[in-house]
């Protein structure tokens, strides 16, 4: 999780923690301007095996069988970005609210098709900030097809995902040199719900180990890919490495693994939605797993996000294939000579706001051009005017949101 969240619990003891020891810490908090003497936790090493009960086994069989028929249904579109530029903003909007940053689909579609500029005065500081997970994302997924999850790698992530934001500046994309807390806002540090690592060598050292666990390509032979996934999680943001960004970041990075690992083959799976709707049992959970040093719970919880995202994932890619093919044949048969509004209805499904200038710069076509386009488009219905247009008009189909929003 992010430095801070919104539910206040009372801090768990962890000094008898089976999967890792606590270090004293001292300062002053200077909100209050109280000294404080707390006990830091930092976690032990990530196990190399896992004995996990049937019910468990079963969870993660039905996960694993979930993500299979998603990369199928994945693997029937000709133009993958139609679909993963969905999931991709649907997990932007989620893991975004986790962190107590809200903004709606329709929102973050209309200020991409305005301006990718995260400077743009027009585009809400809220906006602004899950547009930042977007690209960080994209980057995220480029790289990963060639190359390996790497310390700098993920601290370029938490740069551009804080980028703009209040936590921006000398401390983005760098390990943390303060002590970071997880707790309430406007709550003393003595009220912290949980206390990360301390910063310095020791964190380094926990972070380079995390990183040498999940590209260990021997682990495999021991530990199933979403028992891998779930523990990683749980070891990154335990850790908490960085100031801001911790929670986002380690969401992304599993998705990442499940696709190094090729039980993807595209970024189609969203998981925030689903954590966002049970946050207060996921935080839990991975307090618990401190606690008592049980994983068996955290992997089950961890297996039914997976597979309940995976399913939500299918069907909402089934449902915006049908769609992309009404609106395709109803282009096709009305404007048959029209290329230009043909692509324009083809692509609608991943890009269901646009202006004209978004049009012609994606086509490569005139501004008269996509304008006559996207006249036609709306003469058939496949596209009307959307908001109040204050300082570029707006055109959308109702029917992708319908959708991708259910």
């Amino acid at each position: 999780m992010d430095e801070v969240s919104t539910i206040h619990v009372v801090a768990v003891d962890l000094s008898e923690s089976p999967i890792g020891s606590t270090v004293l810490i001292r300062g002053t908090d200077n909100r209050f301007n109280t000294p404080y003497e707390l006990s830091a936790f930092v976690p032990a090493p990530l196990p190399r095996e896992l004995d996990l009960p049937g019910a468990v086994w079963m969870a993660l069989s039905d996960a694993i069988a979930a993500l299979g028929r998603l990369d199928s249904a994945a693997s029937l579109i000709p133009n993958p970005q139609l679909v993963t530029r969905v999931a991709t903003r649907r997990e932007a909007i989620g893991t975004s609210a986790l962190e107590g940053t809200f903004a709606n689909l329709t929102d973050l579609f209309a200020a991409e098709a305005i301006s990718l500029d995260e400077s743009d005065p027009n585009i809400p500081p809220n906006v602004r900030e899950v547009m930042n997970y977007t690209r960080a994302a994209d980057a995220a997924f480029d790289w990963v097809r060639e190359r390996p999850i790497t310390v700098p790698f993920i601290s370029s992530l938490q740069a551009e995902i804080v980028r703009g934001t209040k936590s921006d500046g000398v401390e983005a994309g760098a390990l943390r040199e303060r002590q970071v807390f997880i707790g309430t806002k406007n709550r003393p540090i003595t009220d912290a719900r949980f206390i990360p690592p301390p910063p310095g060598d020791q964190l380094v050292l926990l972070l380079d180990d995390w990183l040498g666990w999940v590209n260990d390509e021997t682990l495999p032979d021991s530990l199933q890919l979403l028992v891998r996934v779930a523990l990683a999680h749980y070891q990154f943001e335990t850790i908490h490495p960085y100031t801001d960004g911790n929670g986002r970041v380690g969401r992304l990075v599993a998705v990442l693994q499940i696709l190094t690992d090729g039980a993807l083959k595209t970024p189609v799976l969203s998981i925030s939605d689903w954590l966002k709707d049970h946050g207060s049992e996921y935080r839990d959970h991975l307090l618990r797993v401190s606690t008592t040093g049980e994983w068996a719970p955290w992997v089950d919880f961890f297996a039914r996000a997976i597979a309940a995202s995976a399913d939500d994932a299918h069907r909402r890619i089934m449902g915006l294939l049908a769609l992309r093919e009404e609106l395709s044949e109803q282009a096709r048969e009305a404007l048959p000579r029209a290329r230009l509004a043909i692509e324009i209805a083809d692509d609608l499904i991943a890009f269901p706001i646009l202006t004209v200038a978004a049009a012609q710069s994606r086509y490569g076509k005139s501004n008269q051009a996509s304008r006559n386009a996207i006249n036609r488009l709306c003469g058939l219905d496949l596209l009307e005017s959307y908001g109040d247009a204050q300082y570029n008009r707006l055109f959308w189909n109702r029917r992708v949101f319908e959708i991708i929003e259910s």
